[in-house]
């Protein structure tokens, strides 16, 4: 959600903050814009277009600015999309016009909490709005309190605000930016043309040799030459020679990318990290392995710790949620532990057990509704664990142990390759904790992890066969003029059933909704009619076979149109079934990985069938791929 971009030093700041922002894409945005000083003013270009239709404006205004610009994506929160919306935000009072010159140009992550407030102040005091965002706010703040120290008015406006943030100043009075953040990522890039600033590290791969990592509450003033930092004690510190501001190196194995740059015959991000998956999960599984074999995960707890606890909270959102509802059958089967998950937006409403453990899921670490949930787990002193796929993200500087599922980037806004990364993650920690609490055995624990190394050859496999893709494929193109998908699963595959229908609705932007498989004849079957068949379909996870036969059964007395995805060779759910995709046969919560690289394969095809373009599946609209608002 939204991207932050800036740069000053020796080279045309225009071309580099494009650069930037197109790097940034994938964050979701409906609007962008940079702000470059020139000669006597900083000239402000804004697009609702994409990055693309921005550059074009640029360059028909002939390509304006020097050394030392700011950019971003917006993606609204306050406000319509659009360019009069869209940052960076412009301060000057008394002028009127759409896109004035000022002496203040802003760029924010974030959400102002008191920002109406603050508007209201400013507008007695003269200040006049022109658009419908919270930033514009902020932008007007700083200018008040600006006399003769840009970094002073800065610091003065930041401490006004609530809520959190990650913002840019630029000034045509100075040749540096200042930047400043709490709760939200700001990245400081050092290269051989200059210093860059960006939202996310992979933005900055490109340009920079090393990199800093803000800190909450600190203020940093960069300029070509050097990085000063002001902490929170007001102290000043240079970046470049301090220790406590250590660069990494690209090739530093604290500082692991895992980034592969997009392949120029690729047209689908998304198609390519489904296909991806394997060796995402092959790296996560070789990354939580000892060499003895042994689940290795660092969670700080002793062998004792975690025999003695007695609940687990697991908080997440979206994709992440439906992996933690799958930990919740791992964990209380395989470590006999009662396991509450909730959505992090809902958590702030439930009262934790103080001595249980809350395990965070967040691919990005930045996710704010799971930040706020880690942070009430603080306070009830409950001990905190975090899933993420980011080093260095905000939720790894406030829990207390972090495990990192090594995914590599993921560049597409819906989430493929880190789900299958989690699920793996999340089966090895039940058997390290089920091996503590002497649930499961050596020798059980063993087979498991044997197991688990098979899979992502397995996986491989099965994405490679053209005859499942084939099947898969002329599956969708059959029910792509539908309304409706009805997914429906039990124990592991219910959580399946939820992640297909979300990515039905990203990647086909289709109606579509998961159930428990024996919750269907509480209310949806009666949807399931003569009239209403030639319109909607049943998928239903049945690798397993067992119970959700009977759930079949009763859809297909009624007529219904059902795809079963179920092991190979399963004559019964044939009988049963309108139509079939086979997985391979493993254990049931292995399975869930194949059910979901299915549903993942029949949602982007029937997304194909329906008209939509690669670029479409990979940014479904309206969405975003870190949300940093509440």
């Amino acid at each position: 959600m939204c991207g932050i971009s800036g740069y000053v030093g020796s080279n045309k700041a225009g071309p580099i903050l494009f650069d930037i922002l197109k790097k940034l894409e994938y964050r979701g945005y409906d609007s962008a814009g940079i702000a470059v000083t020139s000669e006597f003013e900083i000239e402000v270009i804004k697009s609702l277009g994409g990055i693309n239709e921005l550059r074009k404006k640029y360059l028909r205004k002939g390509s304006p600015g020097e050394g030392i610009g700011i950019g971003h994506n917006r993606w609204a929160t306050h406000g319509t999309p659009s360019e009069k919306n869209g940052h960076p935000h412009i301060s000057r009072p008394h002028v009127s016009g759409e896109i004035p010159s000022g002496n203040i140009a802003v760029v924010h992550n974030g959400i102002i909490e008191n920002y109406i407030e603050l508007r209201e102040k400013l507008i007695s005091g003269g200040y006049d709005f022109r658009t419908d965002t919270d930033t514009e706010v902020l932008a007007h703040l700083i200018n008040y309190h600006y006399k003769t120290d840009l970094v002073d008015a800065v610091k003065t406006a930041v401490s006004l605000l609530r809520g959190s943030y990650a913002i840019v100043v630029l000034s045509k009075d100075w040749p540096y930016l200042v930047c400043a953040k709490k709760g939200l990522p700001i990245i400081i890039g050092k290269g051989k043309a200059g210093h860059y600033v960006a939202s996310d590290e992979y933005a900055l791969l490109p340009h920079v040799e090393k990199l800093i990592w803000m800190e909450d509450d600190e203020i940093a003033i960069v300029d070509a030459e050097e990085i000063k930092i002001r902490t929170k004690s007001g102290d000043v510190e240079i970046g470049d020679l301090d220790s406590r501001f250590v660069f990494r190196d690209l090739n530093n194995d604290e500082f692991d990318f895992n980034l592969r740059q997009r392949p120029e015959d690729c047209n689908c991000i998304t198609w390519e990290e489904i296909h991806e998956q394997p060796i995402s999960v092959q790296r996560t599984f070789d990354r939580c392995i000892s060499e003895n074999e042994d689940v290795d995960l660092d969670i700080g707890l002793t062998n004792e710790e975690i025999e003695s606890l007695d609940h687990v909270h697991i908080v997440a959102s979206g994709t992440s949620y439906h992996a933690g509802l799958m930990a919740k059958y791992v964990l209380s089967r395989m470590a006999g532990l009662p396991v509450s998950v909730e959505l992090a937006s809902e958590f702030q409403y439930i009262k934790p057990k103080p001595d249980s453990l809350l395990i965070a899921i967040t691919q990005s670490g930045n996710t704010k509704d799971v930040l706020d949930s880690v942070n009430k787990a603080r306070k009830h002193e409950m001990r905190t664990l975090a899933i993420t796929n980011v080093k260095r993200s905000c939720v790894t500087n406030i829990a207390d142990r972090s495990i990192f599922i090594h995914s590599g980037k993921e560049i597409g806004v819906v989430a493929t390759k880190t789900f299958m990364s989690q699920i793996m993650v999340l089966a090895l920690l039940a058997i390290k904790l089920g091996c503590a609490r002497g649930v499961i055995t050596p020798e059980d624990a063993r087979k498991m992890i044997l197991e688990a190394r098979d899979i992502p050859k397995m996986m491989n496999k099965f994405l490679a066969q053209r005859n499942n893709k084939r099947n898969i494929k002329s599956i969708a193109e059959n029910y792509a003029s539908y309304d409706h998908y009805y997914f429906i699963g039990r124990e592991f595959f219910y959580p399946v059933a939820l992640e297909g229908a979300l990515k039905m609705e990203e990647m086909a932007l289709m109606s579509a909704k998961g159930y428990p498989a024996g919750e269907f004849k509480h209310g949806p079957l009666a949807l399931i009619t003569d009239r209403t068949n030639k319109r909607n379909v049943v998928v239903a996870f049945a690798p397993s076979g067992g119970e959700i036969r009977s759930d079949m059964e009763m859809a297909h007395a009624r007529g219904a149109n059902i795809i079963a995805i179920a092991s190979q060779g399963d004559e019964d759910i044939r009988r049963i079934a309108t139509d079939v995709i086979e997985i391979p046969k493993t254990s049931p919560v292995f399975s869930a990985i194949f059910c979901a690289v299915a549903v993942q394969l029949l949602a982007y095809y029937t997304g194909k069938a329906r008209g939509l373009t690669d670029e479409e599946i990979d940014k479904p609209r309206n969405l975003a791929k870190c949300v940093t608002v509440a």
